[in-house]
């Protein structure tokens, strides 16, 4: 019986090392695609047309490295996998494509795993294909590169995924179009460091799972920024724009700021969930309200936090189209949304955010506090014909209309600053604009503007 035991682990372990493929000797050599198919076991095979078939899983050892040459198409085979325990180098000089080789074909892409094994992307198109990446020691940059159509099978995370805690990640210039789950996540126990910069999303989780665009669980030491982009939804019902979260309740003490966004279309606009400390700033949110109940959804922030230990600074956001403007199901988080009272105080802010026609079922709702926190929201320009305490009494629910809920203190709203000041044209790309007629623009010709609550003469 122990002679038969001692067999099937031998076999199952001879299967294993068959699975694997070949394995690099990690003696710090740079194996191109080319190479690769060059050299027997490998499976990646040069065709006829001048692409690579990758037939056959294969691992990158560390302290070797994975090059993209210039012009490369590989396409990869179904239920392939790629490892690297060493070093992404896909930095062609003007392009390169991995793709799959046929349209049942289903690869479960690149899994770039190893502790101090650096990725480079940039200037590569990754269709059909999704990316992991996870290493304590090591960071991923990617630029001007191409995430679509990803087929859900490399991660549930999105087509950039992170599984396992790292820091100094940068993911900027890209573009991530319509792949089947989120573009860009994290597992729940492991917050990155990471900034997303100057990106297109659009049309993301075609699969209309419930998962926003960039879905980022935060917490540690790391910091996440997640500036300057489009994130444009595909009108699902299901998918929202941009989430946070610490479902874990993991401590942290990095800083997550959301700004300068045009987010639109998507079932909502951002959300937290748990205790996240974010600053949210100079967004624009228009139609994030494709959520069919508005019961569960369709605001353009929503702050959950049933811990109630979350602090959450917004300023000069632009909210517009949702079921719901800002709304807190529950908790007592800690939401500065205006304080105007004392401009030498740690805890002021202008306020500056705008509400236009947010609301559900023939009722407005610029600002829902089902939470029991004070909420301070001065400052802020309201979805009223006229700015007076009675007439945004209509579009806030708090205290005033349930005495177990949390106060809003609301007034005073927006004043309007009559001075106007002089900035130069080149000076002009620090932040959103608006036109006299209250709509945001991003980078605004020669004209008067409303910026940071300020009149700007732009020359």
């Amino acid at each position: 019986m122990k002679k038969i035991y001692a067999f099937l682990v031998l076999a199952a372990m001879a299967a294993g090392a068959m699975a694997q493929g070949f394995v690099s000797d990690g003696t710090g050599n740079v194996y191109t695609f080319n190479a690769l198919s060059q050299i027997e076991g490998t499976g990646v095979t040069l065709q006829d047309d001048g692409s690579y078939l990758v037939s056959a899983d294969f691992t990158i050892a560390e302290g070797d490295v994975l090059q993209l040459q210039n012009n490369d198409i590989i396409k990869m085979a179904d239920g392939v996998r790629i490892t690297l325990d060493g070093d992404a180098d896909f930095a062609p000089a003007d392009t390169a494509v991995v793709t799959r080789d046929n349209e049942n074909s289903k690869p479960k892409g690149f899994w770039m795993l190893g502790e101090n094994g650096n990725a480079t992307l940039k200037n590569v198109t990754f269709e059909y294909v999704g990316v992991v990446f996870g290493g304590l020691n090591s960071s991923l940059t990617a630029d001007n590169c191409t995430f679509t159509l990803h087929n859900g099978k490399s991660s549930s995370s999105g087509a950039l995924s992170f599984n396992a805690s790292c820091d100094n990640n940068i993911v900027e210039n890209c573009y991530f179009i319509e792949n089947t789950l989120n573009a860009i996540g994290n597992g729940a126990t492991n917050p990155v460091g990471i900034i997303i910069r100057n990106c297109l999303f659009w049309h993301n989780t075609t699969d209309n799972r419930n998962k926003p665009q960039i879905n980022l669980t935060v917490g540690g030491p790391y910091d996440v920024i997640i500036a300057d982009n489009d994130v444009i939804g595909g009108q699902f019902t299901l998918s929202g724009g941009i989430g946070l979260s610490n479902m874990m309740g993991l401590a942290h003490s990095g800083i997550n700021i959301i700004e300068n966004n045009y987010i639109a279309d998507n079932r909502y606009g951002i959300t937290t969930i748990g205790s996240v400390d974010a600053i949210i700033r100079n967004n624009v949110m228009i139609d994030n309200c494709y959520e069919t109940n508005p019961n569960n959804g369709g605001s353009c922030v929503s702050i959950y936090d049933s811990s109630s230990s979350s602090n959450i600074y917004m300023e000069g956001n632009w909210m517009e189209g949702g079921l719901w403007g800002i709304t807190v199901p529950t908790g007592a988080p800690n939401i500065n949304l205006g304080k105007v009272e004392d401009p030498e105080a740690e805890d002021y802010n202008p306020g500056n955010n705008t509400f236009v026609n947010n609301g559900n079922n023939g009722v407005l709702y610029d600002l829902f506090n089902n939470g029991t926190a004070t909420i301070w929201a001065q400052g802020n320009t309201w979805n009223v014909a006229e700015q007076t305490e009675e007439n945004i009494e209509e579009v806030i629910y708090h205290q005033a209309d349930d005495p177990s809920k949390g106060l809003v203190i609301f007034m005073p709203p927006y004043q309007e600053d009559t001075a106007v000041e002089e900035i130069n044209a080149a000076e002009q790309n620090d932040g959103l604009y608006y036109n006299l007629l209250g709509v945001p623009t991003k980078a605004p010709a020669s004209g008067i503007y409303i910026h940071n609550g300020k009149k700007i003469l732009v020359k």
